[in-house]
């Protein structure tokens, strides 16, 4: 890499607060938040109601968890289709709020409306602030924010954030990708902010320029979100091989407004959770128990400092494994979820008896450094499920090459995942490209898909 990270603490006081100290101070915002909740908002009141909550009797963190029900996107969808346009959750005047966003929709579900008020947009860019000074941003960094604006949160909170920090911010909006690639050479951008897919894409039309991101761009820091890809070891070493540049694994979502965990400038291979900002549990997807550190289950979070909408256990669908923060050595108290985001629930799928992910399609995949997009689809052929793998090659890689990587996927598929898929080489550019959230497998065995 072309320079060490630097190591700080945003607000040491937090983030090296004795874990006693802050589960007590997690309890008392907790308390807070469910008051705000019963005074202001009729979806939490009328849910409180129906399950016999009583507010008086939650005590400590474990009566929450075990009183208090999950909250799950259906739910909010719901709400809103019965309640239009913005539904029930609403806990101030509609006049109030700032901001307005919408999920991207990616799990084929209605896009969930979210409003922030200025106090929410502040706490969120502090949240978005403490995890990339504590990755290693610093006021004398210049930013590139390769995101199109608009509706989806993405990284707005990264953008007031870096400004908040005393970064130099470039956002580059409608811009294609070679105007960006020249920007990076032309204002010595120090640290990148995109997706993992889009960072991948980047690498690709600067090879078909000539151009070695890694000898000549001054990039140190590549700061990813809204994928797990930064997660999956393949894609994770060819993003930092191909910028020579430390990758930043960075987790949010829209209807929580804010950073939830993110990587330290340690790279343990774990992201540390504000918890001051947000109460997380891992539970089994099925019946909601906790399952302890160091297993995979679901991650379900609570803000804790939210005004506009409140949102209590919120399940994310996110497969995380939780663990104490003992396993880095930065010392922050603050836990861990390792790996990142692992996959999502709602996006597994069982071929042939075999249960996957679409990253571990992925992680085989880019582990190919000769291809340059994919694309998984699961079908019916005569009656049988199929997993389908199709992919491109980069422009130099000739056509016996091509067909040798065929093989290997198609080999280390069945000796990773026990399953044999069919796998075909695709004409150059043919195949999907994605600036946002990338979305490569489709289940076509249901028609309504």
């Amino acid at each position: 890499m072309k320079t060490e990270l630097p190591h700080g603490y945003w607000n040491p006081k937090i983030e090296l607060m004795p874990k006693g100290q802050l589960k007590r101070l997690q309890l008392r915002r907790l308390e807070a938040a469910l008051r705000y909740a019963w005074e202001s908002s009729p979806y939490y009141r009328s849910l409180m109601k129906k399950h016999g909550v009583a507010l008086e009797t939650i005590t400590t963190l474990e009566d929450f968890f075990r009183s208090f029900p999950v909250t799950r996107r259906e739910d909010l969808n719901r709400d809103q289709l019965e309640n239009p346009p913005f539904g029930t959750r609403l806990a101030v005047p509609l006049e109030n709020p700032l901001r307005y966003h919408a999920t991207s929709g990616t799990t084929g579900q209605p896009a969930v409306r979210a409003f922030d008020t200025e106090r929410d947009w502040i706490w969120g860019a502090d949240a978005w602030a403490t995890s990339l000074y504590n990755f290693g941003v610093r006021p004398n960094d210049v930013v590139m924010i390769a995101f199109g604006y608009g509706s989806f949160i993405g990284f707005w909170g990264a953008h007031y954030a870096f400004e908040k920090i005393g970064c130099r911010v470039h956002p580059t909006g409608s811009m294609d990708t070679k105007t960006r690639i020249q920007m990076i050479l032309d204002l010595g951008i120090t640290v990148l902010c995109c997706t993992p897919s889009y960072a991948i894409r980047i690498l690709h039309v600067a090879g078909e320029e000539g151009i070695d991101l890694a000898a000549r761009s001054r990039l140190n820091m590549i700061v990813v979100a809204g994928e797990p890809g930064a997660s999956i070891k393949s894609t994770k070493d060819i993003i930092e091989k191909g910028f020579n540049a430390h990758l930043g694994d960075f987790m949010g979502t829209t209807e929580t407004a804010g950073m939830i965990a993110s990587t330290c400038s340690r790279l343990c291979g774990g992201l540390h959770i504000n918890e001051d900002r947000y109460l997380t549990e891992v539970v089994d997807p099925d019946n909601l128990k906790p399952v302890g550190y160091g297993k995979r289950g679901m991650m379900v979070v609570t803000p804790l400092i939210k005004e506009a909408m409140p949102l209590f256990r919120y399940a994310t669908n996110d497969i995380v494994i939780l663990e104490r923060s003992n396993v880095c050595r930065c010392g922050r108290t603050l836990d861990l979820f390792m790996g990142g985001i692992l996959g999502r629930y709602d996006d597994m799928v069982k071929v042939r008896g075999v249960q996957l992910t679409p990253q571990m399609i992925e992680e085989i995949v880019r582990s190919f450094p000769e291809v340059e997009e994919f694309f998984t689809t699961a079908e019916i052929r005569d009656g049988l499920d199929i997993l389908l793998i199709r992919f491109e090659v980069k422009k130099d890689v000739n056509s016996q090459l091509a067909e040798h990587i065929c093989r290997q996927i198609k080999a280390s598929t069945k000796q990773n995942l026990g399953l044999s898929p069919e796998v075909a080489v695709e004409p150059y550019n043919s195949l999907p490209r994605f600036e946002l959230k990338a979305r490569r497998f489709k289940d076509l065995r249901n028609k309504s898909n």
